[in-house]
């Protein structure tokens, strides 16, 4: 009975590290450099069109015209959460950035953003079809969200992010493409980690008043 203990916990700790390794992903650059290019995230690109990394920028420079939302500095006209986000960089165009993931098995994809005009997110599937989502421009306002959903029984190649010019920025991008960035576990997994580590701890335990 004691060994049959011992071998659900073991199974309910590797399930859930090995289960989390699928778990959704988000990203907040909060980790970058002002002006640094944004190339050091895992299973993950993002390039423009001439083959530019996009760039990371940080508003407590003060060289941007930008607010932070949620720490609440900053009278800028565009918008994000915490102190850092990504732009496109001046080699960039309309066209926009290319986000390339390593793995092409995600489902979903989600990003803030703010911008001058129209944004769009478009998703090149794994068949090679699209699928496009638009938001209004949103300077000088709160920053909005998009999500984007492949066809059902699709996975997401790759996306593109532009709006009418090069006036804009994006921040808080989360999907499930594994192999991207920190995991982010699921609260299953964390509950059923805890209840593995708590019945080892309680074996141990009893093992140990035994001896006593």
């Amino acid at each position: 009975m004691k060994k049959l203990l011992l071998v659900l916990c073991a199974v309910m700790i590797v399930f859930c590290v090995t289960g989390s390794a699928s778990a959704n992903f988000f990203i907040d650059f909060e980790d970058g450099l002002d002006g640094a290019f944004v190339n050091d995230i895992t299973g993950v690109s993002f390039k423009d069109f001439n083959g530019y990394d996009s760039i990371y920028g940080d508003s407590r420079t003060g060289k941007y015209n930008t607010t932070s939302d949620d720490l609440g500095y900053g009278h800028g006209s565009y918008h994000h959460n915490g102190n850092f986000w990504l732009w496109a960089g001046p080699n960039a165009d309309a066209r926009g950035v290319i986000i390339d993931f390593t793995s092409d098995d995600g489902t979903w994809f989600e990003t803030g953003y703010s911008s001058s005009s129209e944004f769009n997110v478009e998703a090149f599937l794994t068949d090679g079809t699209m699928v496009t989502v638009a938001g209004a421009g949103n300077t000088n306002s709160p920053m909005d969200y998009l999500r984007i959903e492949a066809t059902a029984g699709l996975f997401i190649d790759y996306l593109v992010l532009h709006d009418a010019g090069n006036h804009w920025l994006v921040d808080d991008m989360s999907g499930d493409a594994s192999g991207v960035g920190p995991v982010v576990p699921e609260p299953s997994t964390i509950l059923l980690l805890g209840a593995g580590f708590l019945g080892l701890v309680g074996y141990s335990r009893k093992r140990l008043s035994k001896k006593s």
